[in-house]
């Protein structure tokens, strides 16, 4: 896995590193750490920063990028000229005050990245991963990249399905919309088959994982998943909707839940991950 770390600021430690030194006791990892100067920055500093960065890389091979400019232009610019499997953006970035990083939209949403790690909270272990299937949309490169990095923590999942409609998810066995998963993962319908593939990617990856159903709108199910479930990463695809009524309810998914979701996100484009 080529991994690219976006390092925001001086730390004394970096979760992003210490994350990529658990994958790497189960694959190969290798980071390029990119540290942007700021103006006035002398080089110096930066090498600095870069050194004892790489310092808690354990495990992987490091290479290290000083660059001058705007972060968010060097991180497309970086993007074109390395062949990087994920990128990991610390969720402190902002802290630096760059007026310009909104661009950073542009990764997600043209897949100028084939996955990328919202990384928050200082030092947090990953315990618990929550995988989002939150429409037909997605295929089984969200899955798979879960099952890969549950699989290299050791860690359990927990595989969401949210049916898109309007009936919020506490009123469903009232008014008797509540579906079983054994039930529907007898049907043939595209959602049974999603989910049945889903659970045998899981097996063969050797991770322990659950398959929950829910029934309303996917960020607010997704939401309220993660708030009941503690789960320290969430993974959804790279997806947007756009056909008019849709897109005026729903709004953008994957923007909303980067924004509103406290634990680490994980977008994961066509290309998939591991």
């Amino acid at each position: 896995m080529n991994v690219l770390v976006f390092l925001d600021q001086k730390r004394e430690e970096y979760p992003a590193l210490q994350f990529l030194a658990r994958l790497a006791g189960a694959m190969e990892v290798s980071v390029t750490l990119l540290y942007v100067l700021m103006p006035g920055e002398s080089q110096e500093s930066g090498n600095a920063i870069l050194a004892h960065a790489s310092d808690q890389a354990a495990g992987c091979s490091v290479t290290s990028l000083l660059r001058w400019g705007d972060p968010a232009g060097v991180l497309l610019s970086e993007a074109h000229r390395g062949k990087y499997s994920l990128l990991i953006l610390q969720s402190g970035l902002r802290r630096r005050r760059f007026p310009r990083l909104e661009p950073i939209d542009q990764i997600l949403t043209h897949s100028i990245y084939p996955a990328v790690l919202v990384l928050r909270g200082e030092g947090r272990v990953i315990r618990h991963i929550l995988i989002c299937t939150a429409g037909l949309e997605d295929r089984l490169e969200v899955i798979d990249a879960g099952a890969c990095i549950a699989a290299a923590l050791d860690v359990p999942v927990t595989l969401l399905h949210v049916a898109a409609g309007a009936v919020p998810t506490m009123y469903t066995g009232l008014l008797g919309f509540e579906e079983s998963i054994t039930d529907l993962l007898r049907t043939d319908s595209v959602i049974a088959r999603h989910l049945r593939a889903g659970a045998e990617l899981l097996a063969r990856y050797g991770v322990e994982g659950e398959l929950e159903l829910r029934r309303g709108a996917p960020v607010d199910e997704i939401l309220r998943e993660v708030e009941l479930g503690q789960y320290d990463l969430v993974v959804i695809g790279r997806s947007r909707i756009f056909n008019g009524l849709k897109e005026m309810l729903m709004g953008d998914v994957m923007r909303r839940l980067i924004s509103q979701v406290p634990a680490s996100v994980l977008v994961v484009g066509d290309e998939g991950l591991c």
